[in-house]
C-alpha cells in the first residue's frame, strides 16, 4: 500500500509499462489478463460508432478476433509509440501506434499501422475507452490479406 508521502508517479501506472503489458498479453492470447486490464464495461468507439462493451463479451471476441488475424498471416502485433496526456490525477488519454506484420502463402511480407487512442483510469489500472481510428480488416483486405465480402 503507497505510503501518504509516495509521489504521484509512484501511485501511477507508466502508460507505457501498462501497453507493453497489453502488447505482451496480446502475444500470449492471455485473454484474462487483457480483459483485466479493461473496466468491467468500457466505451469502444471507431468507424462504425461507439457502444458500452462488457469485459465479459471482450472475452468472446478475443478468440474470434486472433483466428481471423491467425487466418490472414500475422505473425506480429509491435506497440511503436505512446503518448500520454494526463486529464487530471486519475485519468489519462493515450494514443498509441500499433503495427501489424503479415506474412502471405508466398513468404512475402507486409506490415499495417494504424493508430489507437485510450482514455486509462490509472489508479485502477484498466482502460475506461478505447477508440480504434480505423478498420484494420478494411486495411487487410485492401492488401489482400483476406477476402472481399
Amino acid at each position: 500500500m503507497p505510503s501518504e508521502n509516495s509521489s504521484p508517479s509512484e501511485l501511477h501506472r507508466s502508460m507505457t509499462t501498462f501497453f507493453r503489458q497489453f502488447e505482451a498479453r496480446s502475444a500470449a492470447t492471455d485473454i484474462d489478463g487483457l480483459v483485466a486490464m479493461y473496466a468491467p464495461s468500457f466505451l469502444m468507439a471507431g468507424p462504425g460508432g461507439t457502444q458500452v462493451v462488457k469485459a465479459s463479451d471482450l472475452a468472446l471476441a478475443i478468440p474470434r478476433r486472433k483466428q481471423l488475424f491467425d487466418a490472414a498471416g500475422c505473425r506480429s502485433t509491435t506497440l511503436r509509440g505512446v503518448d500520454e496526456t494526463r486529464l487530471d490525477d486519475r485519468y489519462s488519454l493515450v494514443r498509441t501506434e500499433w503495427e501489424w506484420m503479415f506474412q502471405r502463402a508466398d513468404g512475402t511480407t507486409t506490415t499495417i499501422a494504424q493508430p489507437s487512442t485510450f482514455v486509462v483510469d490509472r489508479a485502477a489500472g484498466q482502460i475506461v475507452c478505447y477508440m480504434n481510428h480505423a478498420d484494420v480488416t478494411a486495411a487487410m483486405r485492401e492488401r489482400g490479406l483476406l477476402p472481399t465480402p
